[in-house]
Order: structure tokens, then sequence, then C-alpha cells
């Protein structure tokens, strides 16, 4: 079982950075999980199951799929980098944990290459002060990289910088395309 998996993707840490500041402060939404943290972990959805009363909840369960937001429409690079990805496409987000913040340790089912779901983590702004751990070992994600990680297994992130961290968080469907990465590791 590949628990961690950089892919061979890097994408342009400005032109992310752009598509983040389309947003003001008002318009992120607190996370849905509010046992799991401390401080601010929020996010903006790109896609998000249709009709979905919580745009940042990825359904694991989705009967009437996924569907683009109007969030999407207003940054064309991350379009550009959704469409990199040549498979299925469920939920798309921006995920921010801001500075001081923490998320306990805990897992998410149902994201593992074996369960045919698998979450990529592009980071868009980081810092040094960063540190997120899957399974017990430190995963050290640069701004632009693309990340498959297993959250079926436990996990945590603690923000000690003094700037936020936000990732792009993609949940894709494995297919032969994304499959294929992992026969080559």
């Amino acid at each position: 079982m590949i628990s961690i998996l950089k892919l061979p993707f890097v994408f342009d840490p400005h032109l992310l950075k752009e598509d983040l500041g389309k947003f003001a402060p008002g318009e992120w939404i607190p996370h849905f999980n509010k046992h799991y943290y401390e401080g601010d972990w929020s996010g903006i959805a790109f896609r998000a199951a249709k009709g979905a009363a919580v745009s940042l909840y990825p359904d694991p369960v989705a009967e009437n799929g996924y569907v683009d937001t109007e969030n999407l429409a207003r940054c064309s690079y991350i379009s550009e980098v959704l469409s990199a990805f040549k498979c299925e496409l469920e939920s798309a987000r921006f995920l921010r944990l801001g500075a001081g913040a923490s998320i306990r340790e805990h897992r998410d089912y149902q994201l593992g290459y074996e369960d045919g779901v698998v979450r990529i983590h592009i980071p868009v702004q980081t810092n040094r002060n960063v540190k997120f751990v899957l399974d017990g070992q430190s995963v050290d994600m640069k701004e632009g990289e693309a990340w498959y990680l297993n959250f079926n297994l436990k996990h945590s992130v603690v923000n000690s910088g003094e700037t936020d961290r936000v990732h792009l968080v993609v949940d894709c469907v494995l297919n032969d395309w994304l499959r294929g990465f992992f026969l080559l590791s």
C-alpha cells in the first residue's frame, strides 16, 4: 500500500496565489469538522456535491454527482490545474489553515488508492513552520507540487508559522491514467 506519492506535476505558485487573492476574507467557509481543529480551518469550494447544503463537504455518496461552483469561474488558473487531471473529479477546494492553527490527528475514510478515490494536495501558500504528519511520517510539501496522501491513515497538521497555509485539495476518481503514476513508483 502506497501511503505517500509525489506526483510528477509542478504548478505555477505565482498563478495559484493570483487565484487565491481573488477571494475576500469573508468568503471563506469554516470547515465542517469542528471537533478536529483549533484556530482557522476554512475553505473555498470549486467543485461540490450537486445540491449540497455545505459546499466544502466531499460527500462520499453524492447521489447527484459533483458540479463546478461559481468560484471556479473566477479562477482561470485553478481551472487549468484541474484540467491537468485526466480523470473524473469529485470535490476540489482551497483549504486554509490559519497561522497558529492546528488539525488534530484523525482519519478520513475511503480516501486511499484501494478505495478508488484519491485525494491530491497542491500547496498554494505554505511556510517552513507547517508540520504535516501522515502515519507518523513528516511530509514536506512545497508550493506548486502535487501529492497523493492516503488519508485512511492517521494524519495531523500544525501551522506554527506567521502566515496561513493554503492547499488546493482535489478528490480524484481512480482510473487507468491516474493508476499509472502509482504503478511507476
